[in-house]
């Protein structure tokens, strides 16, 4: 199919969409615009160009800019850009898409084993699609410009429910095949992300394993973080609190974050096996997904539990920019006591625990003669996992 037909088709699918694209790309955006209708699909196009232009719009920095990871974190981010264009009480969520792209392409000087890569992610409220293509074959920038903007026109296409592959009419060549990857939401986490559309977002919880009788203790054990991946040193805390309070510790990953756009689903997949590889029965409970990135939310839909902090998140608990709008330190301290809160707290190697007066009835720290710290890190893995 001929370009202009594909986006004439895309205009009047009922779709609409945020386009986010850096190191390359850029054409597609005057070929989605170049024959009119623009305006019933396009949001917003956005090209945080720079590295710290991206770090602002993903709300963080990656490990590696071209990468299916920087592509989903920028797609998650364009998605949550078209839900607040949208607003609240418009039409539903079903066929609003944000699309990533991210790639490394040809330029002069460039050393001779560097990579040329497009990665691209579409991110909706029922699934997380990936799109990996390694160029293998010698081309110039304007060549490669070239295929990068009809196998992004290609992505948004077939988002659009049109039949068209994502290799169509961009020249690429057999051998470079695209790596595709998607994970599908069940409906109660997609109902979590749909929760951010919402003005009046009432906490709410998913549980991914176990029973619902497995949790009805008197008192439970909480161990909340974002376990990207899970470690060793995660379940060796797990373990000391469970020998401490004799009961299983549960984990919870929030799929929202305070100062980040929420966990796409296939991070959220990955996190989740990474707890199940390293899970221990003597010691491991259930994995709940929730919508609370802050414990003033975490104690509302988890009452009379312990949960398990590391010095790090420590810091940040009482940090007023962890607050919600209506808290401060009296009132988040009366709401922890109502609901009966307290927190076990880990030391994290390099980060000293200080702990204001008012808050140590709530606080159990576990001595370096119970748990040392090695200095891993979900980072350190990540980046060696990279590094491979």
């Amino acid at each position: 199919m001929e370009i202009k037909e594909l986006v004439h088709h895309i205009h009047s699918s009922g779709y609409e969409f945020v386009l986010a694209v850096t190191g390359g790309g850029t054409e597609a955006l005057g070929e989605l615009l170049r024959y009119g209708g623009g305006s019933a699909t396009l949001l917003e196009a956005i090209v945080p160009y720079s590295q710290q232009a991206l770090d602002v719009f993903t709300g963080k920095k990656p490990e590696k800019y071209a990468s299916t990871r920087t592509a989903r974190a920028m797609a998650m981010a364009a998605f949550q850009k078209a839900i607040l264009i949208q607003g609240p009480g418009q039409k539903g969520l079903e066929h609003l898409l944000g699309i990533g792209a991210t790639c490394t392409l040809a330029r002069a000087g460039e050393r001779k084993e560097r990579q040329h890569e497009l990665h691209m992610a579409v991110q909706s409220i029922q699934s997380t699609t990936t799109y990996s293509i390694c160029f293998l074959e010698k081309r110039d920038r304007e060549h490669e410009e070239a295929i990068v903007a009809r196998s992004i026109i290609n992505t948004i296409a077939s988002a659009c429910d049109l039949d068209v592959t994502i290799t169509d009419g961009t020249g690429l060549l057999s051998h470079e095949r695209p790596q595709i990857r998607r994970v599908q939401a069940i409906e109660a986490i997609s109902k979590l992300l749909h929760g951010t559309a919402s003005s009046d977002r009432v906490p709410g919880c998913v549980r991914i394993t176990g029973q619902e009788g497995n949790t009805h203790h008197s008192h439970r054990i909480i161990f909340s973080g974002s376990f990207d991946p899970c470690h060793k040193n995660h379940v060796e805390m797990a373990r000391i609190a469970s020998r401490k309070y004799g009961l299983p510790v549960h984990f919870e990953i929030s799929l929202l974050n305070v100062d980040k756009p929420p966990i796409d689903y296939i991070s959220l997949e990955e996190r989740i096996s990474s707890i199940k590889t390293w899970h221990d029965p003597d010691s491991m409970g259930d994995i709940f997904v929730t919508d609370t990135p802050l414990f003033a939310e975490k104690a509302i839909i988890f009452p009379d539990s312990t949960f398990i902090v590391g010095a790090d998140t420590m810091k940040r608990l009482f940090d007023p920019r962890y607050y919600r709008p209506e808290d401060d330190l009296s009132s988040l301290l009366e709401l922890f006591r109502k609901q009966g809160i307290d927190f076990l707290v880990f030391s994290r190697k390099g980060i000293p625990i200080e702990i204001p007066a008012d808050v140590e009835p709530i606080i159990t720290i576990v001595s370096e003669d119970e748990y040392s710290d090695d200095g891993i890190s979900s980072t350190q893995i990540r980046n060696l996992q990279q590094s491979k």
